[in-house]
């Protein structure tokens, strides 16, 4: 099976009101665009007013070029196309184990052995 990896994300554009980002990622959607929303007006604790609403728009870098005419051609209020050089999206975490999780896991070993030991004496 092929793999579908977009490759990296680049910054689209900013969107102040997260109802616009939210069309901009739609209208994105139908032309086949991949898009991601970023932004602390999209977590638990909604922040909708001043720069703390802002949303970012984030489209495959392979499909920049469509996305920004696309949404040039779109009339969508509150919109700031990002200029100059392109900016990539942070990496998302690695799985794994972590040093905690293994230490937490090898005492809960332990102490599962000591109590099967203890019931056998």
């Amino acid at each position: 099976m092929p793999s579908t990896d977009p490759g990296p994300f680049l910054l689209l554009a900013t969107v102040s009101d997260p109802a616009a980002a939210d069309l901009c990622a739609a209208l994105l959607r139908s032309e086949g665009i991949e898009s991601r929303l970023r932004g602390e007006s999209l977590g638990p604790y909604r922040l909708t007013i001043g720069e703390m609403a802002a949303t970012q728009v984030w489209v495959p870098l392979s499909r920049l070029d469509d996305a920004r005419s696309l949404v040039a051609e779109g009339d969508i209020s509150h919109l700031e196309l990002a200029d100059g050089e392109p900016e990539r999206a942070p990496a998302p975490p690695k799985a794994g184990w972590s040093p905690l999780t293994a230490a937490l896991g090898a005492l809960l070993l332990v102490l599962t052995l000591w109590l099967v030991v203890a019931r056998l004496l």
